[in-house]
């Protein structure tokens, strides 16, 4: 009895640290339905496994930002403005989020191209 009492509150010790090293800042930066992509690929042992992902910056990138993710293995593939689209190993995604200058992040999606006849419908009075 002494024995599982010693083990359930081991468990407990390890779960409060843990749940205290998270930073509720950098969890709202990574959108749900990314934390829970990343959540998946962290239970099937494939954090290795890149993603795509779209982030918005507070500032443009300079050369030190670039090269600070390039050390994490962050690729940018494209930007508009201060909209990064990049691939990053799945281990990467709370690196970028810890980072100051990313306001937020997002999977990318694939791209859905209407049908020309769909925009040029235009309403005659």
């Amino acid at each position: 009895m002494n024995t599982h009492f010693s083990y359930l509150t081991a468990l407990l010790l390890i779960f409060v640290a843990i749940q205290s090293c998270r930073d509720p800042e950098v969890e709202q930066k990574v959108d749900a339905d990314l934390r829970l992509q990343v959540k998946t690929l962290y239970e099937q042992r494939q954090l290795d496994q890149s993603i795509s992902v779209v982030f918005k910056s507070f500032e443009p990138l300079t050369d030190l930002h670039r090269e600070v993710l390039k050390k994490q293995g962050i690729e940018i593939t494209a930007n508009i403005g201060q909209i990064y689209t990049a691939k990053l190993p799945a281990r990467s995604l709370y690196d970028l989020a810890k980072m100051r200058f990313v306001e937020s992040i997002q999977g990318s999606r694939p791209l859905k191209i209407e049908p020309p006849d769909s925009t040029e419908q235009i309403r005659k009075f």
